[in-house]
């Protein structure tokens, strides 16, 4: 991205200071690659390798190597305020153990679990603990 064009002219909502929308379609491009524990991409993913991949490619920024270090790349919001592109945490601050990307306000895309592929899921949306909006 270019220096200062990070303000999405012409939307009057919050500013992202990512593009959610490109955060999105990076990440439903690896819907259906294999869950492995440690996979950072692009073959094989665990969850924070896959959200750690997926923010590198848009943005050029590493957001961390796993959960903990990725809850401290940008702001906390409530689950209600989420937006396409923002994380979603599940388990308590300093001891998360999963994370997805918001790809609606009710809706997300993740690497679930050994056996499972990324996949976009709405089931469990309401269960995560917070969400993270990316500086």
């Amino acid at each position: 991205t270019t220096p200062g064009n990070n303000n999405n002219a012409g939307n009057t909502n919050v500013p992202m200071s990512v593009d959610g929308a490109a955060i999105v379609a990076e990440a439903r491009k690896h819907i259906g690659t294999p869950y492995q524990w440690g996979g950072k991409g692009p073959d094989v993913f665990d969850c924070s390798g896959f959200t750690r991949y997926v923010f590198l490619k848009v943005t050029g920024k590493n957001i961390g190597d796993w959960t903990v270090p990725q809850e401290s790349a940008g702001t906390i919001i409530p689950v209600s305020q989420v937006q396409a592109g923002d994380l979603l945490f599940w388990g308590q601050k300093g001891n998360t153990y999963h994370v997805a990307i918001a790809t609606s306000n009710t809706s997300y895309i993740h690497a679930p679990s050994t056996g499972y592929t990324v996949t976009e899921a709405q089931s469990g949306f309401s269960t995560a603990s917070f969400a993270l909006r990316v500086k």
